[in-house]
């Protein structure tokens, strides 16, 4: 009888360590697997952040480039039409023309102050680069405009970020083969004037005067100018006179419908260097002080914007103002 006890007690010994080692190697397994898994999982998942760093880097790389290329196309795009105005205004007044004797003429205005006054605008604006080194110049400038085109679309939304500023209106040239869209010409009837006067002063709402882009055929034309005038008059608009060329019919159209008018006494940048530039702005300060005012235009060349922004020294005994700030002292 003993002995038979024994051996039940041995058996379930031996059931009861065999079930524990069971148990012990399933639980093994269990953390193995386990383990097995997260390894798995972080290799996984190093290789997809793996790819995703790629492909960052990679698209990275693709918006550099395609900045570079917007900032190379905007550049060729700034300036590609400025050289046709100041040709325009060489090739003009090379031409033969027979002009009305000289008379002195007299300031257009007494000022309000005791200094005189400057008014720089800068044409042919057209992209954000360009008005983030406008906004740079630690002096009033009055920007003008180009109306928007498919070269340049979003001139008008730039626009708003001044409180002053032209726009720079396309008009027909005796030297310009590839004319802006929408350039005004000597045969445009008065009623397709006022339709364009009114569409840019929808999309320019502040623009209280426009100066030509080129326009050397255009200005010399006495019957187109009195169209525009006229268009020009329905808006309360005025007219600065780039002078493209030497026989402008300005004045003429004015005496038939009478609006604020200026004309540009200096070019600053017809030579792009900065000594060049200097010297145009000095001649501008000694006319506005001989005369009251003076009105100079340039253009929005990197070399331009940057030689006026440190060039305050020049404007110590003046006092810059905008367009139709000047227009006020009248």
């Amino acid at each position: 009888m003993k002995k038979t006890r024994k051996k039940k007690k041995t058996s379930k010994k031996s059931f009861n360590l065999k079930y524990i080692i069971y148990i012990l190697l399933l639980i093994i397994f269990s953390l193995s697997a386990f383990i097995i898994g997260i390894i798995y999982t972080q290799k996984n998942y190093e290789k997809e952040l793996k790819k995703t760093q790629n492909s960052i880097k990679i698209l990275q790389e693709k918006i550099k480039k395609l900045k570079k290329s917007s900032q190379k196309q905007e550049k060729k795009e700034t300036y590609s039409s400025v050289p046709s105005e100041i040709m325009d205004y060489k090739k003009s007044h090379n031409t033969t023309i027979i002009l009305p004797p000289k008379t002195k003429e007299k300031p257009a205005f007494i000022p309000l102050s005791k200094k005189p006054k400057l008014v720089i605008i800068i044409d042919d604006v057209s992209f954000k680069g360009q008005v983030k080194k406008i906004k740079k110049i630690p002096y009033k400038i009055t920007p003008s405009f180009f109306p928007p085109t498919n070269r340049h679309p979003n001139t008008a939304v730039y626009a708003k970020e001044f409180s002053h500023y032209m726009v720079h209106l396309p008009m027909q040239a005796i030297h310009f083969k590839k004319p802006e869209p929408k350039t005004l010409n000597i045969n445009d009837s008065y009623l397709t004037i006022l339709s364009r006067i009114d569409e840019i002063k929808k999309m320019f709402p502040k623009a209280k005067f426009i100066n030509n882009h080129t326009g050397s055929t255009f200005t010399s034309n006495k019957e187109a100018m009195i169209k525009l005038f006229r268009a020009l008059k329905t808006e309360n608009m005025g007219f600065v006179d780039s002078k493209t060329t030497p026989n402008s019919k300005a004045k003429e159209a004015q005496k038939e419908f009478y609006i604020p008018l200026y004309s540009r006494n200096i070019f600053l940048d017809n030579e792009e260097n900065p000594t060049y530039i200097r010297n145009q702005l000095k001649k501008a300060v000694k006319i506005a002080q001989k005369r009251g005012y003076a009105i100079a235009i340039g253009h929005p060349h990197s070399i331009t914007l940057e030689t006026l922004k440190n060039s305050t020294d020049i404007l110590k005994n003046i006092d810059v103002v905008y367009i139709d700030e000047l227009s006020k002292n009248k």
